[in-house]
């Protein structure tokens, strides 16, 4: 299914010992839509078979309203009465989620200090502290040899960008396709390979969220999961990183790499997590998953680097990009490699095949086209990858 990270794994059954990025993103039920719901009972010819908590049904409406003056009045009293149930509904449940975001980050700040107070020579949480120069990047954060290409490259050469405004977004990078092409290998269609960061930095990275994740098996901070499911480096403070590669990386490879078979103009929003994998899920100091059944990514592009430790098993496997002829078919498999990245579009189907020992972490980053594809895109089409002639899209000119 896109947009999730399925797993075989009930997570109620699976014991809050210490672990690093487990759990899956989407755990909703599938329920199909009834002729009513529990609130309004369907009256009067005009009410049909309409039902707004059906997900066709509400984005017909939404889009409706913001299509058509006075779309309403062609409705009945009733159908208006239950659409305005359901939306109250989505709204606050929109509250509910959010309050418990801002209860759940207060809760992360209190960890992350006890992190920092009992981290005596300050090796772990020197990483929370972003860099301030291209000197630190390039000796502390990125592989060599990325390195080396990234500061070849004319922009770099001639008169390197401003950091801060490369962070923020103001200023967009060019990277040399010639030299581009010495570092990245097409491992499949639409999937590449290359050494991205520096093996050390990936140590560092992990031994944080290690004893982040640690430390959150105390009681006072058991309410917080952060053991059970992948965790999201902006909610831990380093944030800085999926930033970094979004610009320095992300961006400008992606508009060399997928520039003719995908359908963004740019990238313009990131999501970065660790997600973690064990032999024996149910064991302390391991991850509650052993696998990722094939799917694909709520992202135009996914940026997927090898973080260890030791581990057998866990291969990345490849099953064609949905919408395509080769869907489903396996096209081959990547054994991940410490710092080495995989970039590859976000529509590809693909798995993690059981871990046979040890626990494998992966750092992923999600981009997104907001401004470009998803603005003109209908959401349920793009998530179910659904093209062409076979796109009923209610938010192009073609529905009416």
């Amino acid at each position: 299914m896109s947009g999730s990270m399925s797993t075989d794994i009930d997570n109620n059954d699976v014991p809050s010992s210490f672990s690093i990025g487990g759990g899956a993103i989407n755990e909703k039920q599938r329920v199909y839509a009834k002729s009513h719901d529990g609130d309004h009972t369907v009256s009067g010819e005009q009410s049909g078979g309409f039902d707004p908590n059906s997900l066709p049904h509400a984005l017909h409406a939404l889009a409706g309203l913001d299509r058509y003056p006075n779309y309403l009045s062609r409705w009945s009293v009733d159908e208006i009465d239950r659409l305005e149930v359901s939306l109250e509904r989505q709204l606050q449940e929109v509250r509910r989620q959010k309050q418990s975001i801002r209860e759940r980050q207060d809760g992360i700040d209190v960890l992350l200090k006890r992190v920092m107070k009992e981290d005596v020579d300050g090796t772990l949480t020197k990483i929370l502290a972003p860099p301030f120069s291209w000197d630190e990047i390039r000796h502390h954060v990125l592989d060599p040899r990325a390195a080396d290409v990234i500061f070849r490259s004319k922009q770099f050469k001639k008169n390197p960008p401003e950091f801060d405004g490369v962070l923020e977004g103001r200023i967009q990078v060019q990277l040399d396709g010639t030299q581009l092409e010495d570092l990245i290998d097409q491992e499949f269609y639409d999937v590449y390979s290359f050494p991205l960061l520096s093996k050390e930095f990936c140590i560092r990275v992990r031994s944080l969220i290690q004893q982040v994740v640690s430390m959150g098996e105390q009681e006072e901070f058991k309410h917080l999961n952060l053991g059970r499911r992948p965790v999201d480096l902006d909610t831990i403070g380093l944030g800085w990183i999926n930033t970094l590669l979004f610009h320095l990386v992300i961006r400008p490879i992606s508009q060399q790499l997928f520039a003719e078979t995908e359908e963004f103009d740019d990238l313009d929003w990131r999501q970065g997590y660790i997600a973690g994998y064990s032999v024996n899920p149910s064991a302390p100091a391991a991850t509650p998953r052993q696998r990722l059944v094939s799917q694909t990514d709520d992202s135009e592009v996914t940026l997927n680097v090898g973080l260890g430790e030791d581990f057998e098993g866990g291969a990345l496997q490849f099953r064609g990009l949905r919408g395509t002829d080769v869907e489903g078919q396996l096209l081959g498999e990547f054994q991940p490699q410490l710092g080495t990245a995989l970039l590859h579009a976000g529509r590809h189907l693909h798995e993690v095949t059981p871990v046979t020992s040890g626990n494998r972490y992966a750092f992923i980053i999600w981009a997104r086209s907001w401004k470009s594809l998803r603005a003109n895109t209908c959401p349920c089409c793009w998530l179910n990858r659904r093209q062409g002639s076979t796109c009923a899209c209610i938010c192009g000119s073609r529905w009416n």
